[in-house]
C-alpha cells in the first residue's frame, strides 16, 4: 500500500524490531493459528495438534520476516543484522525464554530450520521456488509430503502475501535509523 503523503515514519532499530514482533504475533494468535490450520487442512483435535501448528507457523513466519528483511527491505547489512538480532531477542525473551535454554541454544535450534527453508528457497523450480519451501513446511507439518494441490497452493499464497504485504508496508511507511 503506497504512502500517499510520502512521509515515512522514522523508527529506531529497536522500534522497528518491535514492529516486526507485532507483525509476527498478528499471525500467531490462537484465532489466527486455528484459521490457518483450517485453511491448510490441518486438523486441530487437541493441544498437541495446536502446538504443532503453532510451532511450525512460528518458525516459518520468523523465517519469512528474516527473508523479507534480507531480500527486500535492507540494503545496509549491518542495520539489517542489528534489527534482526533485536527481533530474535524479543522473540526469545518475551515469548520463548526458558531458564534451561539460553538464547544461543535457542538460536542454534532454529538455525537449521532457517537454513532448510533458505536452501529450499534457492532451489530452482519450474513454476515458483516457493513450491520447494512449501514442500519443507508440508513435510514438517504432516510428517510426510501431503500431495494436495489445494493445500500446496494455499501455503504458497500465504507465504507470497506475507512477504509482499510486510515488504510494502515497511518500504512505503518506515525509515529505519
Amino acid at each position: 500500500m503506497p504512502n500517499f503523503n510520502n512521509k515515512k515514519v522514522k523508527a529506531s532499530k529497536k522500534q522497528f524490531a518491535g514492529l516486526l514482533d507485532y507483525w509476527l504475533w498478528g499471525f500467531l494468535t490462537e484465532k489466527a493459528v486455528k484459521k490457518t490450520a483450517i485453511d491448510f487442512g490441518f486438523k486441530i483435535r487437541n493441544n498437541e495438534d495446536f502446538t504443532k501448528m503453532f510451532e511450525e507457523l512460528f518458525v516459518l513466519d520468523m523465517w519469512l520476516i528474516v527473508y523479507t528483511c534480507e531480500r527486500i527491505i535492507f540494503e545496509d547489512e549491518n542495520k539489517r543484522n542489528d534489527v534482526l538480532d533485536i527481533f530474535h531477542h524479543l522473540e526469545y525473551g518475551r515469548y520463548l525464554g526458558k531458564e534451561e535454554e539460553s538464547f544461543s541454544e535457542w538460536m542454534m535450534s532454529i538455525t537449521p530450520r532457517y537454513a532448510e527453508y533458505g536452501k529450499a528457497r534457492e532451489t530452482e523450480h519450474s513454476s515458483n521456488p516457493l513450491w520447494v519451501v512449501e514442500n519443507v513446511f508440508n513435510k514438517r507439518l504432516f510428517g510426510e509430503t501431503k500431495e494436495d494441490l489445494s493445500f500446496q497452493t494455499k501455503v504458497i499464497i500465504y507465504m507470497e502475501l506475507f512477504v509482499k504485504h510486510l515488504g510494502e508496508a515497511i518500504l512505503y511507511h518506515y525509515e529505519i535509523n
